[in-house]
């Protein structure tokens, strides 16, 4: 008999309830469903020692699939430690392209044919998706439409989308499924495939090829799989081909965590995990040993309104610490200055969490002007070669430059001034007098609206040149037409409004342009590597924990990118599921203290900011009466019912006011950073913000000057 006690005991582990019924199920499909933090790589590494040493399987014949290369090495690692070199040397840990590469070279090997090589270098593949776009557009690609359809082609392969179904994928500017059909055939001609075909062709394989198939089958008789709710539907079906009739498969993940859609993520796997295996258990890792319980309480309730989950309820572990914060900001730009605070004075490991690469850059300007270390983890430089911020760097090349045809004829068509292109190429072939704006405006064969709309331009350019960055910007996105363009082509703004926030340190627009070529190479080199402020997508963050998290950028729009959908439309509550899913994570990447940035501005309300932090509805507050201070002509309010208990602090109207040092009963020391009426909110020094009913605190005592 199996003893799970003894087995602890001999390796030096020290397994929960629930860990322990996890390493015990070995035999049959098997889901486990683990909660951030809960040590679910100590629950597949130590079931492996389980089947190992104490149920007495052959180390050849389990398999364990992880999501990347590093993973793989890294339980490897740990196993050898635990449990001993030998044993983990005869054991194979593996990404799910590395099982696909065995599987080709058997084919090869078994059936005497050859296979086509891998194209291994991504610069290469981009290079050809760049040629091929260029033949379809007649124009130059820039770096982010190339990344934009490497992810496409992958969600595609991964989703194992048909002919038709391509017509639903989407990449601006591109005609999509006829460049995937130009780049797949282009493959076939030379004998290659990607990465993501490695997969198509061993599930081909493994379908078509019944001896090849039942020879992984014999050889792997136990599956594990890591990170089950990032893998795709096409990894799945070749997992579930594996699994034969014996169906030992052992999958751990959390639906929750399922973040990689764009990359064709396949969480139903899980939530189906029961219909596609009949009789399969299914377990749960609940205990959370990372964050505080207020930090697991305001995620789990967090979470909870998702629909397609499993009814999973996260608990904490470690003993109470600080409640969820709340950071008060007038504007985006505020943040930054915050955090540039917080950079300067950081001892602890502290992240920065944003949804998309871009949020970071305005911070990374302000830091490396001032100096301020900081790591920037696996940032993406294709900002500065997106659509958006070449098309404004080329409307500002064209203020100083306004003779140059080429730049004349990338624009003109997303200004808004009705220009016909026949006109356009007269324009600017034109070597005449004026400017090419000023040659249209006295064009007769152009409308009279045409003609006002670039003396309006010309005027326009003119001013630009003279102003700072961020107001050139903002000319162009509202008044120059560009802002409309956008709309049209249902692209969105975000980048434009970085780029404003990037301007807004540059005294005119040429300075602008210069600088975004300086921090394209300060993203690129990443920051000090040992430095403890931290920034990062929350996709790089996944898997990772830090001391202190703060969530920037939250807002409707930006983060979630919209808000929530209308009843009955099914896609757009998947992506806002997803979104939900991806707050969740930064959430709980906290382990000490979690802090969420709202925004004043009605335009920057965030939906998720409110759920965590619901509006109480305030108590009726008690009768003020007037009362007489020892400084002559100055008249306080207090609650009446606490006239007797509490003293009256003389000058309160004048004494708080935006700048004036205070303390907080609770909360210590601070400085007043904003009074709209009875409302004030104070800057404390632990780095929160906080607003409070001046009546109502003072009522109670809490408030006092600072001396």
């Amino acid at each position: 008999m199996v003893d799970i006690q003894g087995f602890q005991s001999r390796f030096g582990l020290s397994l929960n309830p629930q860990q322990q019924a996890a390493v015990e199920s070995v035999e049959g499909p098997v889901l486990l469903l683990a909660v951030p933090g809960s040590g679910k790589t100590t629950v597949l590494v130590s079931r492996v020692g389980y089947m190992v040493y104490e149920k007495q399987i052959p180390p050849e014949q389990i398999l364990t699939v992880t999501y990347t290369v590093s993973a793989a090495r890294d339980m490897k690692a740990r196993f050898c430690r635990t449990f001993g070199e030998e044993m983990g040397n005869r054991l194979e840990f593996r990404t799910i392209n590395g099982l696909c590469s065995r599987v080709i070279r058997a084919y090869e090997r078994m059936l005497g044919r050859q296979a086509f090589s891998l194209l291994e270098d991504t610069g290469a593949q981009g290079a050809l998706l760049g040629e091929l776009c260029r033949r379809q557009q007649k124009e130059f690609v820039p770096e982010s439409t190339v990344k934009a359809l490497q992810t496409a082609i992958t969600y595609a392969k991964n989703q194992i989308l048909t002919r038709e179904e391509l017509e639903t994928v989407e990449v601006e500017g591109v005609d999509f499924p006829a460049l995937f059909q130009a780049y797949d055939q282009t493959l076939r001609q030379r004998q290659q495939m990607d990465y993501d075909d490695q997969m198509v062709y061993a599930r081909q394989i493994l379908l078509r090829y019944p001896e090849v198939l039942a020879r992984f089958q014999e050889r792997y008789r136990y599956l594990s799989v890591d990170e089950a709710q990032d893998t795709s539907k096409i990894q799945h079906a070749i997992l579930d081909l594996l699994a034969g009739k014996a169906k030992n498969i052992f999958l751990v993940g959390d639906e929750d965590q399922s973040i990689y859609g764009f990359r064709a993520a396949y969480p139903q796997a899980l939530t189906q995990f029961s219909k596609r295996y009949q009789g399969a258990k299914v377990l749960y890792l609940e205990k959370n040993y990372r964050s505080t319980p207020q930090i697991v309480e305001t995620a789990q309730n967090f979470i909870q309104k998702n629909r397609d989950r499993y009814p999973k309820h996260m608990e904490a572990v470690r003993p109470a610490g600080l409640a969820v914060e709340s950071i008060s900001l007038s504007n985006r730009k505020a943040q930054y200055s915050y955090l540039m605070q917080v950079a300067q004075d950081c001892q602890e490991e502290t992240a920065v969490l944003y949804r998309d690469n871009e949020s970071a850059l305005p911070l990374i300007d302000l830091l490396a002007r001032k100096g301020i270390p900081y790591r920037c983890r696996q940032v993406d430089s294709a900002f500065f070669t997106s659509r958006v911020v070449r098309d404004i760097s080329n409307i500002i090349r064209f203020a100083q430059d306004p003779q140059s045809s080429a730049l004349f004829l990338d624009i003109y068509y997303k200004l808004g001034a009705g220009i016909r292109k026949k006109d356009a190429e007269e324009a600017a072939a034109q070597k005449g007098k004026g400017t090419i704006l000023e040659r249209l405006a006295e064009n007769p064969q152009a409308s009279a609206f045409t003609r006002r709309q670039c003396r309006a331009l010309q005027t326009h350019l003119d001013h630009m040149l003279l102003e700072p960055g961020d107001k050139a910007v903002y000319r162009i996105v509202r008044f120059m037409g560009y802002g409309d363009y956008l709309q049209r082509q249902g692209m969105e703004g975000g980048k434009a409004q970085i780029l404003e926030s990037l301007g807004a340190m540059e005294q005119n627009p040429m300075d602008l342009l210069r600088r975004l070529g300086e921090l394209e190479s300060l993203v690129r080199q990443g920051g000090e590597p040992d430095c403890p402020f931290v920034l990062s997508t929350i996709h790089s963050s996944k898997g990772l924990e830090y001391d202190r998290v703060i969530l920037m950028d939250v807002a409707d729009g930006i983060f979630p990118r919209a808000g929530q959908p209308e009843p009955g439309d099914e896609e757009a509550w998947k992506t806002w599921e997803e979104e939900r899913r991806l707050f969740y994570v930064a959430m709980t990447r906290a382990k000490n203290r979690l802090q969420v940035f709202r925004f004043r501005h009605p335009e920057m309300e965030s939906t998720f900011s409110q759920e965590i932090f619901p509006v109480k509805k305030p108590a009726r507050a008690p009768a003020l009466r007037p009362t007489v201070s020892k400084k002559p002509g100055t008249l306080v309010q207090r609650p009446a019912a606490l006239e007797k208990k509490l003293p009256v602090l003389p000058g309160a109207e004048q004494y708080y006011v935006k700048g004036a040092a205070l303390s907080h009963r609770r909360f210590g020391p601070g400085v007043i950073a904003d009074r709209q009426g009875d409302l004030v909110t104070v800057a404390f020094q632990d780095g929160s913000q906080r607003t409070f009913s001046l009546a109502a605190t003072l009522g109670l005592g809490q408030f006092a000057p600072e001396k």
